[in-house]
């Protein structure tokens, strides 16, 4: 399930249990995290909580549509869509993308935690490319980029599942469009 919840609203929650009701919010900006159904919300190391913040700072100073910010007690996603990124079926990234990605750059790299570069496709078969192909190569051209921005290579680990990993139904076009995408997961449990 995906809830909006504001950075202060998830540590009031979190040490009282009780949510925040309008009067008392703080002027903060929305954030969006995904809570796995039947996890009760951890409490964030502070480097975690940390990056945390910076992200919210940085992406809702953006107008980027076509990127989601996931969190659970693991990682921390942004996931990318295909028609931010890429052209359908193939896996040249778009300059508009570009300053998205450049933004993640500086909490990278002034954080212990790696990260995990994963793309996705729809189960949709194209005549050009195989979609595991597809999802790998998309995946090493986002890794590729950060680390010519200067991420560490030690940091990035890349994946493409292809059509294995649906988060929505491939039977539907809106489904099909969002399972192509390119997750950054930044791992805030790999102590």
């Amino acid at each position: 399930a995906i809830s909006n919840f504001k950075i202060v609203e998830y540590k009031k929650l979190w040490d009282t249990g009780e949510a925040v009701t309008d009067e008392s919010k703080e002027a903060t900006t929305s954030f969006k995290f995904e809570i796995i159904k039947g996890l009760k919300l951890p409490r964030l190391r502070p480097e975690a909580e940390k990056l945390l913040g910076e992200l919210e700072t940085e992406f809702t100073q953006s107008n980027f549509d076509g990127v989601d910010v996931h969190y659970d007690e693991n990682k921390i996603s942004l996931m990318v869509s295909e028609e931010l990124s890429f052209e359908g079926g193939k896996y040249d990234l778009r300059k508009e993308v570009e300053p998205l990605l450049e933004q993640l750059i500086p909490s990278i790299n002034n954080s212990n935690f790696d990260v995990s570069v994963e793309g996705h496709s729809d189960n949709l078969t194209h005549p050009s490319i195989d979609n595991m192909e597809l999802s790998l190569r998309r995946a090493l051209v986002v890794a590729r980029f950060l680390m010519a921005k200067g991420v560490e290579r030690e940091k990035i680990s890349v994946a493409g599942y292809g059509p294995h990993r649906p988060i929505a139904d491939n039977a539907t076009l809106e489904g099909r469009k969002i399972n192509r995408r390119v997750e950054i997961n930044i791992m805030i449990n790999n102590e």
